[in-house]
């Protein structure tokens, strides 16, 4: 395989991974806080997650594709011994099980549980139904962004070792 496509990429797995720690943290730390106060609250989180919702998955998808890509030039052997054999295996299984959490999160965050966190809090915001469902839908939010905070420290830990 040519050095050329495995420097693109590399290039277009950290601009992905980017994109999706970015996105996750503009929303934790600016619009969420931002709009605390604004009477079309809900309106705007429905309508941004909604926006970056294609964009967030093409991103994950970008990611499995070029992170496998790299993973088969690295000479991954995609068995139990060589994951479990060697410090770079050992990170690179890890890394693999924390990207499946991140995709399994967010499928059923973004498609499932925050489309009904956002229609309960439409009909009945003070409904304690509402309470439950914003709240689980919050620490899925946040157990998707802390794992994707472990990944980028994993593919650090790849290419640089410990």
């Amino acid at each position: 395989m040519s050095h050329h496509l495995y420097v693109i990429s590399t290039f277009i797995h950290i601009i992905a991974a980017c994109i999706w720690l970015g996105g996750m943290i503009f929303l934790i730390l600016a619009f969420i806080p931002g709009i605390k106060n604004h009477p079309d609250k809900i309106d705007l989180i429905a309508s941004v997650s909604l926006k970056f919702r294609p964009a967030g998955s093409v991103v994950l998808a970008l990611l499995l594709i070029t992170g496998i890509y790299q993973l088969e030039i690295r000479g991954v052997q995609w068995t139990w011994a060589y994951f479990t054999g060697s410090f770079f295996g050992k990170v690179a299984g890890l890394k693999i099980l924390v990207f499946i959490g991140i995709v399994l999160i967010s499928v059923f965050h973004d498609y499932y549980l925050g489309n009904l966190a956002i229609k309960a809090w439409k009909l009945n915001p003070e409904h304690a139904s509402t309470q439950k469902l914003r709240n689980i839908s919050r620490m899925m939010g946040r157990i998707g962004f802390l794992l994707a905070v472990l990944a980028a420290f994993l593919g650090v830990l790849m290419v640089r070792g410990w």
